[in-house]
């Protein structure tokens, strides 16, 4: 395939593949769809007229066989098909690994963000999303998908009511996001909950029928009780129960004696919220209330693009491995590039101040000591042959992964990582494990972390030092990470491929 020939003998050859995938040959079928996704770019139409074999791929046993199938699928991915193919994607996330959720639906995510055919197909793919795998999405998903709904007025209604249905009948084990999304459009359209959907002037053929104030502050008031909502959770739900009652002007009671609850809260976020959310009840605040608790703005959609089509690339290029850099959608390929030039710069600066300190040991020898030839400290010629730089390496959920590199001149293809790990976040992360994996050419030793668990707030750094040796110096060092934690009762696991390291 690599080799440039007529178009006939690649469609043939191409034919020849997709019959492949009907071998029973487990490895038969996994070459056959390795190659073709290295030549769906030449030829997307021969590879697209095997699409029903690719997909019956995505139902395989074997977990190997489905990533594969699942790459190829994302490469198929056009205008024309992507009502089939996001269908067939969001079944494969019901049943895909815990750990290769988050790649899936940020790669869905950018699909339909790229390829969706109407607005109301795009809010209603993303909220299908949430309510599959909420738990393991971006918060960028999330806030695409408010920001899809804010921008359509005719969704505004639909979107609420489909959101608050699916909040009441999956409360017990609703995904997290969804209900992140589900507080926020009750608090901001609870008004078109009182109307049927139809009443919004959508002609779609879903209708839902009006609900009442009563049900709507009881769906709230399961949800500030839920097992499952979190200190976030539990704010979204305060000022969504806040818009309810200043909007619909009913309530005020039941809402008075919900905030009251956690006016002792012993989250000072919590309690924060409720005392001040107390204080607009009052008479002389009334004007203060209504502007406090306004109709937002549609919020721009721009930056949430921009974010994933740089995600979208990233996550494409680690798995092909043909790029430099992390597989992480928050820290773009222009930021790692600016932090390797102020690690050189301070390279730089630890090198002048080696030999600032050469030349201040020459001087004092000429002074106190005898003519005699002087020599350097160890110290002093260890820094001379010592290089160090680093670089942000991951940075996603308020975790910040740094490496510090170490290199000796004399041993140019040892180096030595010291991988710095920061929590953001006001909650610890506990059972910390930290994973790395390299190519067959370079030997790895992965040192014990100085702890198991990540203090909140930043309070401390935990460190873990990786030795690296690289046989082959004509081929770059690349690293595949895992890093696994838990946040209270629930477990994140990330992955990250960083392909190019400033040092070598």
């Amino acid at each position: 395939m690599m080799v440039k020939s007529e178009s006939g003998l690649k469609l043939l050859a191409i034919n020849i593949l997709g019959r492949f995938l009907l071998n029973s040959d487990n490895n038969m079928r996994y070459v056959a769809l390795n190659s073709l996704s290295s030549v769906v770019d030449d030829d997307v139409a021969a590879v697209q007229r095997h699409r029903a074999i690719i997909l019956d791929c995505l139902k395989d046993p074997d977990i190997s066989i489905r990533q594969r199938a699942l790459e190829l699928t994302y490469q198929l991915v056009d205008a024309n098909n992507i009502v089939e193919l996001v269908r067939e994607l969001l079944n494969y996330l019901v049943v895909a690994p815990p750990e290769h959720q988050s790649l899936l639906c940020s790669r869905v995510s950018a699909i339909v963000d790229k390829f969706a055919p109407d607005p109301r197909w795009k809010v209603e793919t993303l909220i299908a999303m949430l309510s599959i795998a909420g738990n393991c999405c971006d918060v960028l998903i999330a806030c695409a998908a408010v920001s899809h709904i804010t921008h359509s007025e005719a969704l505004h209604g639909f979107a609420t009511h489909k959101l608050f249905r699916l909040l009441q009948e999956e409360l017990p084990r609703v995904q997290i996001a969804l209900m992140h999304v589900a507080l926020w459009c009750i608090g901001e359209f609870s008004d078109r909950l009182l109307e049927t959907s139809s009443s919004t002037g959508c002609d779609f053929g879903d209708v839902y029928c009006a609900v009442s104030v009563s049900d709507i502050l009881g769906l709230i008031k399961a949800v500030l009780k839920s097992h499952l909502a979190t200190t976030l959770t539990r704010s979204y739900a305060t000022t969504a129960l806040m818009k309810i009652v200043c909007r619909l002007q009913q309530g005020q009671a039941e809402c008075k004696g919900l905030l009251g609850y956690f006016v002792t809260s012993l989250s000072l976020e919590l309690q924060q919220r409720s005392c001040e959310y107390m204080s607009l009840f009052e008479d002389q605040r009334q004007d203060l209330q209504r502007q406090a608790l306004a109709r937002m703005p549609a919020i721009k959609t721009a930056p949430f693009r921009n974010d994933k089509e740089s995600m979208d690339r990233s996550c494409c290029e680690s798995m092909t491995g043909e790029t430099a850099g992390s597989c992480v959608d928050h820290a773009p390929t222009d930021l790692l590039d600016l932090d390797w030039k102020d690690t050189g710069q301070r390279c730089q600066k630890h090198a002048n101040e080696a030999d600032t300190s050469t030349r201040n040991v020459d001087l004092f020898d000429d002074i106190f000591v005898e003519k005699n030839p002087a020599a350097q400290p160890e110290n002093a010629v260890e820094e001379q042959t010592q290089t160090h730089a680093s670089f942000k390496a991951f940075e996603k959920g308020g975790l910040t992964l740094t490496m510090a590199l170490s290199k000796d001149q004399l041993s140019p293809e040892k180096m030595e990582i010291t991988c710095n790990f920061l929590n953001h976040t006001i909650t610890d992360f506990n059972h910390f494990v930290f994973q790395a994996a390299v190519p067959k050419y370079v030997f790895m030793e992965l040192k014990p972390p100085s702890a198991t668990t990540i203090p909140a707030n930043s309070n401390r750094i935990v460190t873990q030092v990786i030795e690296v040796n690289n046989t082959v110096s004509s081929k770059p060092l690349m690293m595949r990470v895992k890093i696994q934690y838990m946040v209270g009762n629930r477990q994140i696991i990330e992955e990250a491929q960083i392909s190019s390291f400033p040092l070598q």
